[in-house]
């Protein structure tokens, strides 16, 4: 079989794929991967890449769908509603440009499957232009087949232009447990974290003599803030006995002053490696991020910033295997019951056993070949 993968350019909804193209590659599938600009993420998959859309990154038609005016990914205060419609108009415009290049792949390339990410808007309108069979492949807690429908809509006239009704009838697959949501109308499959390529440092292979606590903001959020978010944690973290690993990559440490002894800022590390030896997370509230760590079992802390964050963490507190606070909120009591809370610590475990329960990317193969 040959099964085409696309998504937009962005960690979050593209590495969530990774396993399973991965699975379907191994077991002797052709698989092709079509992004759009910047495709260094996807380089780095070793899977084999094709290039589309006008090489305008997602912040580019962000800007584009309004007006120019910058993108704002950290809350402003609106509603769930008025923030999911600023993300469709993005992420309609972004996959507007790749329309006419998705098309010219798949029909070159005659995939029999067309795998894509919720928030790729073209690749439903492809799937029913040429009759190919789709899964929608989901990122986190929150259901996909909603976005799909919300992009075909603001592509209507793209869909009337190239005598397509609407989008394609799809299989959806949740890479989530059904306790922490998804659509559930389809597949369900073992999260695997695939945090991209880095070096790990030796030392941080075996547990430490103090427990570690992680802490980092994604691939997203630093741009946009810094490491702000982070501010305060990291001036109580000299009151903690703990390490604190500062995984925020080359991202600017100035503002956070001199750092207290007891944190180690890291360069890029994959992360699924990093928590193999740490007690606990602070982060964000990024889909990958929040599952990675139950992938593993670590109790969590969650300072949501925006996008998908506030329905991961709502996910997340409720199963019991994280703690939901502001930034400036953070201090030395807060990351003591992090660490010290049973639990906490029993949750974050029921957690990785549902989804340790679920099949591997390598058990739905047959799923897939079904499909074609």
């Amino acid at each position: 079989m040959r099964i085409l993968f696309t998504g937009p350019a962005s960690a979050g909804h593209l590495f969530p794929m990774v396993p399973t193209a991965q699975a379907l590659q191994a077991a002797g599938h052709q698989v092709l991967f079509a992004g759009s600009a910047p495709l260094d993420q996807l380089r780095q998959t070793g899977l084999p890449v094709v290039g589309i859309g006008d090489g305008s990154t997602l912040s580019e038609a962000f800007r584009r769908a309004s007006d120019g005016a910058e993108p704002q990914f950290v809350s402003d205060g609106s509603s769930p509603e008025d923030t999911e419609e600023r993300a469709a108009a993005g992420f309609a415009e972004h996959g507007r440009v790749t329309i006419d290049d998705l098309l010219a792949v798949a029909t070159a390339w005659r995939p029999d499957v067309l795998v894509h990410a919720a928030f790729q808007a073209a690749a439903p309108l492809v799937s029913a232009a040429l009759g190919i069979p789709a899964v929608v492949h989901n990122f986190g807690p929150m259901p996909g087949s909603g976005m799909v429908d919300r992009l075909a809509a603001l592509l209507a006239g793209e869909y009337r232009a190239r005598g397509v009704e609407g989008p394609a009838a799809h299989t959806v697959l949740d890479v989530v447990p059904a306790p922490l949501g998804g659509d559930g109308t389809g597949w369900r499959v073992r999260y695997v974290p695939y945090n991209g390529g880095g070096t790990v440092p030796g030392d941080l292979l075996a547990r430490g003599a103090r427990p570690r606590i992680a802490v980092t903001l994604g691939t997203v959020v630093t741009a946009y803030t810094g490491v702000g978010p982070v501010a305060r944690l990291i001036a109580e973290a000299a009151s903690v006995d703990a390490e604190f690993l500062l995984a925020v990559a080359d991202t600017d440490l100035g503002p956070l002053g001199t750092l207290p002894a007891n944190v180690r800022p890291l360069p890029w590390v994959p992360l699924a490696q990093l928590l193999d030896t740490a007690d606990a997370i602070v982060h964000h509230g990024g889909a990958g991020t929040m599952l990675t760590a139950a992938a593993r079992g670590v109790p969590q802390l969650i300072l949501p910033q925006g996008a998908d964050h506030f329905i991961n963490v709502a996910a997340a507190t409720e199963l019991g295997f994280a703690l939901r606070a502001q930034g400036d909120a953070v201090d030395a009591a807060l990351l003591g019951r992090l660490l010290g809370d049973d639990a906490l610590r029993k949750a974050a475990a029921a957690t990785r056993a549902d989804i340790d329960a679920l099949p591997s990317p390598a058990g739905l193969v047959a799923s897939f070949e079904a499909l074609g």
